[in-house]
């Protein structure tokens, strides 16, 4: 019989429970927020036909058994999107979802294979709109966890701030020396071979069977990911429309995406 699990004990769960107040009390705030701006929430379904496209993003599987004793191969959702862009085709304008998402093959300091997503859209509006919103979020979560700086790792950020605003393409030349965009043709295709040999002429790992995603995600996680959000938050915005995933191509470079993250 495999002993209890300590996290459950009173005393520890007393040192604990702060936390879930303070949860609780951020996201009640968040759907007030929302609710303020005619915001319509949502519960999209967990169980999914599709797993979704991403490349680096694995899907829970599962089987759905009929009356009739048929298996249906199902999903749990890696995040609500899908639904929610089902929404906005219906005529939805203004939406949102907090809920629980699932991703396989996470977990780790900054990962778990459940966690809560808070996930909104805005029809007819740009998505400079929506980086507004999120500065906005992070400031309002601040306030209501009574912190003037965030701190991870040594590293501090003042969530009031302005966020910084550093494009994909210039954030791999500040941080890594390579010219991301090079390696982009004008129909959004992407020269594998260009992006291996920009990294290995910096002094990044490589393995042979890399594509060009692989190559991409290694340059985010080791060179530039730990540059950001230092002093204030930083929006990284206009992914290469091969890392799009649903986000529609920019105006001003179809090599680029209206995609961004905080």
């Amino acid at each position: 019989m495999t002993a209890a699990s300590p996290w459950w004990t009173p005393d520890v769960h007393a040192d604990r429970r702060p936390r879930l107040i303070l949860r609780n009390a951020i996201t009640a705030a968040l759907r007030d927020w929302f609710a303020r701006r005619d915001f319509v929430e949502v519960e999209t379904a967990a169980l999914q036909i599709s797993p979704g496209n991403e490349a680096h993003l694995s899907a829970f599987a599962t089987d759905a058994i009929g009356p009739d004793g048929q298996h249906q191969p199902l999903y749990l959702h890696t995040s609500p999107e899908f639904a929610c862009k089902k929404l906005l085709t219906a005529g939805e304008k203004r939406i949102f979802s907090l809920s629980a998402v699932y991703r396989n093959r996470e977990r780790g300091p900054l990962h778990h294979p459940s966690f809560t997503m808070l996930e909104w859209y805005r029809a007819d509006e740009t998505y400079e709109r929506l980086m507004e919103d999120c500065a906005g979020l992070v400031a309002l979560a601040a306030e209501r966890a009574g912190t003037k700086r965030f701190s991870f790792r040594g590293r501090e950020a003042d969530p009031f701030a302005e966020p910084e605003r550093l494009s994909v393409a210039e954030a791999f030349a500040r941080y890594a020396g390579i010219d991301l965009l090079a390696t982009v043709a004008a129909d959004g295709s992407t020269d594998r071979e260009a992006l291996y040999t920009a990294l290995v002429a910096v002094g990044l790992r490589t393995a042979p069977d890399d594509n060009w995603a692989d190559l991409f995600s290694r340059v985010m996680v080791e060179k530039i990911e730990p540059m950001l959000g230092r002093g204030c938050a930083t929006i990284l915005y206009g992914y290469p429309i091969s890392e799009a995933a649903l986000a529609r191509p920019s105006v001003d470079d179809a090599r680029t995406a209206e995609r961004f993250e905080l």
